[in-house]
């Protein structure tokens, strides 16, 4: 009797091994859909390019430009776009915020303002090394009160080349002491996976050496470089966050970094991908192409918007469930378009 229970215990075990072995992981995200109705917002601005955007709902959406001083604010309330210019607020380079009455934009000078759902204040004016002449090229974070503001100064031959990234904690600012790095902190994001943060630098090269793209791991107190290549098409590197997760961008190919090793996500060989890519999971990717907006469901690829003017850029995106804004500027005209993408109703 002891033998045959037993062995219908060590037989039921086995079975579910098995049965476990053989069982594939369910994969339940959706493709990302396409069908989305579109309309185009046209600020005709000449002198006020714009060139960051960031929104808390479809309904309040926020760009900027370091452009005409009463052009620089734009906010669009889901009807339609108005502007203006700050007191005090001199060359906006950067914005990013958590909540409608937490929003926070980077200026030259080093200068760090909120707006708390009334008005905008200046709420810091940060110096490294003595210098104040800094450019905050981007803001990210995490909470209004864990967030990084970066970007760079100039060196002694004037080329943006001293690196800046500072870091607001438990109501304190925290400048990195960035050592040898060299370049504009352009994009900055810390990888839930492995609490690492990353980031790209451009280093610019002026006259004597081609402008190149870096890329870096830290981790506190220490950087380590990862990637480095020229800017161009082929070799340049960059940075994404996509559900909490850093994606590299190496040259054309999106990529996963996996035990110190580039993994290929997507290969974008085609002459048109523009190096850069936002997503809000890895089946619903938005890809800057030259020549417009393409998209990637999980499966293949298609363009969304074609632009009908050569050198068309597109340098900032607002994501939300629904709703998409894609802020593209038109060299030819000198129009700052901003493509809103509308899930139809299913």
């Amino acid at each position: 009797m002891k033998f045959l229970i037993v062995l219908f215990f060590v037989s039921t075990a086995l079975l579910l091994l098995n049965n476990c072995d053989n069982t594939e992981p369910v994969d339940e995200l959706k493709p990302g859909r396409r069908d989305y109705a579109w309309t185009v917002d046209t600020l005709n601005y000449p002198f006020a390019p714009l060139t960051r955007i960031w929104g808390s709902s479809p309904t309040d959406v926020w760009a900027i430009s370091p452009g005409d001083w009463d052009k620089s604010i734009s906010h669009f309330n889901g009807i339609s776009w108005t502007s203006y210019g700050v007191s005090g607020m001199n060359v906006p380079s950067s914005i990013f915020g958590f909540a409608p009455n937490s929003i926070f934009v980077g200026t030259g000078g080093g200068g760090i303002w909120k707006f708390d759902g009334n008005g905008w204040n200046k709420i810091a004016e940060l110096t490294k090394d003595g210098r104040n002449d800094i450019v905050f090229d981007n803001i990210w974070g995490k909470s209004q009160n864990d967030f990084f503001a970066f970007g760079a100064y100039p060196d002694t031959n004037g080329l943006a080349n001293n690196s800046m990234i500072a870091h607001y904690q438990n109501n304190n600012w925290s400048i990195f002491n960035t050592g040898d790095i060299k370049g504009i902190v352009e994009h900055l994001f810390e990888n839930k996976i492995n609490n690492k943060i990353y980031f790209q630098a451009i280093k610019i090269g002026g006259w004597t050496h081609p402008d190149s793209t870096i890329l870096y791991e830290y981790t506190y107190p220490n950087y380590k470089k990862i990637y480095s290549g020229v800017w161009d098409y082929e070799n340049t590197g960059d940075i994404t966050l996509i559900e909490d997760e850093v994606y590299f961008i190496i040259g054309k190919k999106l990529t996963a970094r996996v035990n110190n090793e580039y993994r290929t996500f997507l290969n974008l060989d085609n002459a048109s991908f523009d190096n850069y890519a936002w997503g809000t999971n890895r089946k619903n990717i938005f890809l800057r192409m030259t020549d417009g907006i393409a998209h990637y469901n999980g499966t293949d690829i298609e363009y969304l918007v074609n632009y009908s003017k050569p050198r068309t850029y597109l340098p900032s995106v607002a994501l939300f469930e629904k709703d998409v804004f894609f802020l593209v500027h038109e060299a030819p005209t000198n129009l700052n378009l901003i493509y809103h993408g509308k899930l139809k109703e299913e």
